[in-house]
């Protein structure tokens, strides 16, 4: 445990499960004070009692774009400032082209895209932020990277954030506020497990194979996240990090 850390606010966007739970649980272990996010405040109570005061946590439906302003209010009002945040909310989509209607599209835009930039908006005010500036992380995909059949709509939505990235960090980084992003491959959690059930038994042998270090865990990924919030980055902004398993070495 660093007891720099322990001054520090963590926001996470997604907080009850899959990696932003991993990632809250290294925080803390590492003496960071966490602000957990996501829309069953039960859940996340009932898995973080454990760490005490340690986490506060709020309830935030992060699909409605509109309600993100007031809740970042109240959290600045009742937490103050933040030394970092990052968004792992979303959803994952596996879906035919034939099937992007406006309705779909507008809905899955909203949670991974739309609502990860309104944060930032919303956190990048001078009063949002620690006096010693902070690191904004983001998670994008592999399907934003390479041609995967159903992935079209969900490998837009990551691609969108990932174009966002460089004119962002270029932007924000005279507020004293880092901007990376993350980008993992298949994580067992319970959002790849609706892309897997997909496939058949054969079909989900050969995906497992091209992860030379086999599927990742939600700890994977979060090690990164931590790093991106800690200073020991501080020389890092406007990046995305790849952290696959070596999938795409295989081509």
């Amino acid at each position: 445990m660093n007891a720099d850390n322990n001054s520090k606010k963590i926001l996470i966007a997604g907080a009850s499960k899959g990696i932003g739970f991993a990632t809250a649980e290294m925080l803390l272990a590492r003496g960071y004070k966490v602000i957990a996010a996501a829309r069953n405040v039960e859940a996340m109570t009932e898995k973080y009692k454990r760490y005490g005061g340690g986490v506060e946590i709020y309830g935030c439906d992060f699909s409605d774009t509109e309600a993100i302003a007031a809740f970042a209010e109240k959290v600045n009002q009742e937490s103050g400032p933040i030394s970092g945040m990052v968004y792992t909310a979303g959803a994952q989509l596996t879906m035919p082209i034939s099937m992007n209607k406006p309705d779909k599209v507008k809905e899955l835009f909203t949670l991974n895209t739309f609502a990860p930039i309104e944060l930032i908006r919303c956190f990048s005010k001078k009063k949002m932020i620690s006096e010693n500036g902070a690191s904004f992380v983001l998670i994008s995909s592999l399907s934003a990277h390479e041609g995967s059949v159903g992935q079209s709509l969900y490998g837009a939505t990551k691609g969108a954030i990932e174009g966002f990235l460089a004119p962002a960090a270029a932007e924000l980084v005279s507020r004293g506020i880092r901007l990376n992003i993350v980008v993992p491959g298949m994580i067992k959690t319970e959002m790849s497990e609706s892309f897997m059930k997909n496939l058949s038994y054969d079909r989900k042998e050969q995906f497992e194979a091209t992860y030379p270090l086999g599927l990742g865990k939600p700890e994977d990924a979060a090690s990164l996240i931590v790093w991106l919030l800690s200073d020991e980055s501080r020389w890092a902004t406007g990046q995305s990090y790849i952290i696959d398993g070596g999938h795409m070495i295989r081509g």
